[in-house]
């Protein structure tokens, strides 16, 4: 629910009715009107705490569900936050008795509580027919199932919905000797030591601890020419080959194709890009310090904007590469869709990922560490950020650079991700493009950190032009 009060969209019936609805999804809705405005209130608090007070616009937003004020008379006595909790609150039950929307409105506890009994006389049983220590294992579950109450340990327990789990009580007040007996059945599953598998590890950690990669000495290299050696290039468009084949053999994809079966984002990312990505952006020329982000934090550059870790926005995927003792810089964004996504949904993308570019270039300027090693022109004229857009089954590669104090975002090339077995010629641009994005990241990294400074610090005369942000929090 939270999410949805931190972004900047209307706060109304709608959003509201949204984020009830979420607890509904999540198992959480209690069909209590009482309960859902208290919870709504408590949720309220959290969500103000985490938006900047120099927000203000939203902040009296969120405060003015804080008056207090009595709901609409047929709720009698109840007092909350906001009448649009309840009405929302009236509207998910409206949808409920219409059976347009299925919603559990029984408390969980009396499920909880009925597998709770329904475990408790399958324990018994199991304690009736085994002996010696298995039996003692059962006696002692059956003992703290006594003195467990449902309602104290929430609806997700495992032991709520029937379930006796390793990591949860009752366990976790049993000696290990009691766990030891509970374990054995499953220890079938396990394998034992393999040699094989020991020497393979062994072999491959020495062949790399060995090697010395003196091929990694780019020396002066200029933008446009490939980094790689031939050799390289080959077994990298192998690889993605070999990527790409087995989306192409994949059932899910030929449905796709041939029937119009839908590919949620979550598969398309899992399945198409970050294969592609892990293997087009590892080991880059010159071996750069740099790692890979798929979705898991927001975006510093947009934290350092929006003043607020918590409402950064996340990229799909980033690529941070280290330029010097706490010197981190987002140097490449991917934002993606489904592989049928919307023309809307390619053109937010597309503008969420110009932000993103802007935000890591102002960061060279706000950022201590950063400021110090661009000061140098000779550095500076080499920073550039890299984006990729998913545009449906089209892969948009852009840049962006400041020169003269003005931003330019463009298009560097494009090519169709073939989802079905193609010719050659067809897959040849999808493996070019990645292999301009791999080439032009490495060089403008390299060039960062090798150009020699030139021994005057830049002052430019353009000032840092602020980002936009309403009104929408993007």
């Amino acid at each position: 629910m939270e999410e949805f009060l931190l972004t900047r969209e209307p706060l109304n019936i709608i959003r509201i009715s949204t984020a009830l609805y979420t607890r509904v999804e999540e198992g959480e809705w209690t069909g209590v009107l009482e309960k859902e405005v208290e919870n709504f209130k408590n949720v309220l608090e959290r969500v103000l705490r985490q938006v900047p007070l120099e927000d203000i616009e939203r902040v009296k937003k969120l405060r003015s569900f804080g008056t207090r004020k009595k709901l609409a008379k047929r709720y009698g006595v109840i007092t909350s936050e906001e009448a649009d909790v309840a009405t929302a609150f009236e509207d998910l039950c409206s949808l409920s008795e219409m059976e347009a929307l299925v919603i559990d409105t029984e408390a969980w506890h009396e499920d909880a509580n009925a597998n709770l009994r329904s475990l408790k006389r399958d324990v018994g049983q199991c304690k009736t027919e085994s002996a010696s220590y298995e039996k003692t294992m059962w006696e002692r579950i059956e003992t703290e199932l006594e003195e467990i109450n449902v309602e104290n340990l929430g609806f997700d327990h495992p032991i709520c919905s029937g379930v006796l789990d390793i990591k949860s009580e009752p366990f976790t007040n049993m000696p290990g000797s009691v766990s030891d007996i509970f374990k054995e059945p499953f220890r079938k599953y396990k394998l034992e030591q393999n040699h094989d598998i020991m020497e393979a590890c062994k072999e491959f950690i020495q062949n790399e601890e060995s090697k010395i990669n003196m091929d990694e000495v780019l020396g002066n290299i200029n933008y446009g020419e490939w980094l790689d050696k031939p050799e390289e290039l080959q077994d990298l468009t192998k690889q993605m080959l070999e990527s790409m084949l087995k989306v192409w053999k994949s059932p899910k994809y030929e449905a796709y194709i041939k029937k119009g079966k839908s590919i949620n984002e979550g598969s398309y990312v899992c399945e198409v890009l970050a294969p592609l990505l892990n293997i087009v952006m590892n080991d880059l020329p010159g071996n750069p310090i740099a790692w890979d982000i798929w979705g898991e934090e927001g975006s510093s550059a947009s934290a350092i904007r929006k003043d607020s870790r918590k409402i950064a926005r996340r990229a799909d995927y980033m690529m941070i590469v280290q330029l010097g003792k706490n010197a981190e810089l987002e140097i490449v964004y991917l934002e993606t869709g489904r592989p049928n996504s919307s023309q809307d949904k390619r053109v937010r993308d597309h503008k969420k990922l110009i932000r993103f570019s802007k935000d890591s270039v102002d960061t060279t300027r706000n950022i201590k560490n950063l400021k110090k090693i661009f000061n140098q022109p000779s550095k500076r004229q080499n920073l550039t950020i890299f984006t990729i857009n998913i545009a449906g089954d089209v892969i948009e590669l852009y840049a962006m650079r400041k020169e003269s104090g003005i931003y330019k975002y463009c298009l560097i090339e494009e090519a169709t991700i073939p989802l079905h077995m193609t010719s050659s010629s067809a897959v040849y641009p999808l493996i070019h493009a990645s292999m301009t994005l791999r080439t032009a990241v490495a060089c403008t990294i390299h060039k960062i950190l090798y150009s020699p400074d030139s021994g005057d610090s830049e002052h430019s005369s353009s000032e840092m032009v602020v980002t936009v942000s309403t009104p929408k929090n993007s």
